[in-house]
């Protein structure tokens, strides 16, 4: 079920930089700005994914970690690299190659667009592995205050407010896995109004701009900017109750998990159908059609390489 999600929110991310970069309609842009929440699933799959897997096997959880989960993420990345740069080189004739995409890895503005994920995921990885081998007790606590540490860091440093909004999810879903048990018992306890004030203030925080026409109070920058936050949060929880609803639902299965694929590869398919088609609507499609297409081939070929390594 969760490769399911993470495929859905894959698209969404897709369909949220169209509309946000490339469709030239304020409309739009304000209407699909759900990219943040679907990355904000990722980041709490991740942190639950860990800490199952660690509670289930313990150290013996660790041994390979590296190599195995951070080469799952990096041969991906450079299969996109090394289909982006040629296409960036022979469309916009920028030169850089592999010298600017390393440099880039650490920036907040990578070569490959969208990348700046694959990076922070890398370090919580890190961070991961290093408190579970060599913190004796308490590991989940001192992990999620290195990651805060590592989040009020990036404030002081000025990043991108997307480089960090989504980045509690993911300690929210190491402590989701840590209890549960009680969470899924006490979301069978939640009264249908209070699920229903829950979705309202969803959708004032989502659509905060038209709560600031009417309330000028609510208008200041730093309501704004808290409010890039709060939504993932708010998101979250209505994620995991509508999960726990059709958690049973087993038919619903994703046979080709070229989710990550699809996330890597859309930079290159927006840049390419840019190029070719002045139709706003026929490239919108065919950039969804196209990346779908390109991250099933992608996924069999990254596949390939990682059974070849042994990864």
């Amino acid at each position: 079920m969760t490769d399911l999600v993470k495929w859905i929110a894959a698209i969404a991310v897709v369909i949220s930089h169209l509309c946000t970069f490339y469709m030239h309609s304020p409309t739009l842009a304000t209407e699909c700005r759900f990219g943040s929440l679907s990355v904000s699933i990722f980041f709490f799959l991740s942190g639950y994914g860990l800490i199952c897997s660690y509670n289930l096997k313990g150290e013996k959880y660790l041994k390979g970690f590296l190599i195995h989960r951070i080469g799952k993420v990096i041969i991906p990345l450079l299969t996109a690299y090394a289909i982006y740069i040629p296409l960036l080189k022979i469309i916009s004739n920028r030169g850089g190659g592999v010298t600017e995409a390393i440099q880039s890895l650490f920036s907040t503005n990578p070569l490959l667009p969208y990348s700046w994920y694959v990076t922070e995921i890398v370090l919580l990885y890190l961070l991961f592995y290093i408190t579970m081998r060599f913190v004796p007790k308490y590991k989940i606590i001192t992990l999620s205050l290195i990651i805060i540490c590592m989040m009020l860091g990036m404030l002081l440093t000025k990043f991108p407010h997307w480089w960090i909004n989504a980045t509690p999810c993911f300690i929210i879903g190491m402590w989701y896995c840590q209890y549960e048990c009680a969470i899924i018992k006490q979301i069978g306890k939640v009264k249908i109004w209070n699920l229903l004030l829950l979705i309202i203030l969803f959708f004032c925080i989502y659509r905060l701009d038209i709560i600031q026409n009417n309330i000028q109070f609510l208008a200041r920058w730093r309501y704004t900017y808290a409010s890039y936050y709060i939504i993932n949060y708010l998101f979250i929880l209505l994620a995991v109750y509508i999960l726990q609803g059709v958690h049973n639902i087993k038919k619903l299965k994703v046979k080709r998990n070229c989710y990550y694929e699809i996330y890597l590869i859309q930079g290159s398919v927006f840049l390419l159908l840019n190029t070719i088609i002045d139709d706003k609507t026929l490239f919108f499609v065919l950039a969804i059609i196209v990346t779908l297409i390109f991250s099933l081939g992608i996924n069999w070929i990254n596949l390939k390489i990682a059974a070849f390594l042994k990864i």
